[in-house]
């Protein structure tokens, strides 16, 4: 299959997204283990390459890794699948707690 993205581009998004983002862990050298390509993969539209980060063990988490999902089509980074198996977008601007309240706080009822 023809991609938009080497091995390496997807590799150097990771690392750039990493720094970006402040994030922890190691990229390993073993290219083999630590950066897959798949044609088709969860909500992502098109195929993506999937980049290992190792992180030291922690208690609090059930892998000692995570894993960066990076669109090939669009040559991004589209989430993170965290140590514990959640998705976690840091590039994505959060709602404040104002438009959280507007969008879905109408419902309430005053006691």
């Amino acid at each position: 299959m023809d991609t938009n993205i080497t091995l390496n581009m997807a590799m150097n998004i990771a690392i750039d997204y990493k720094s970006k983002y402040n994030l922890s862990g190691d990229i390993l050298e073993n290219l083999e283990r630590t950066i897959k390509f798949y044609s088709e993969f969860d909500s992502v539209n098109g195929p993506v390459w999937l980049v290992i980060v190792s992180i030291e063990p922690n208690d609090f988490f059930a892998e000692n890794e995570y894993t960066i999902v990076i669109s090939d089509k669009e040559a991004a980074v589209k989430y993170i699948i965290d140590p514990n198996g959640h998705i976690f977008s840091p590039h994505l601007e959060t709602m404040t707690d104002e438009e959280f309240e507007e969008i879905f706080g109408g419902d309430e009822k005053e006691n």
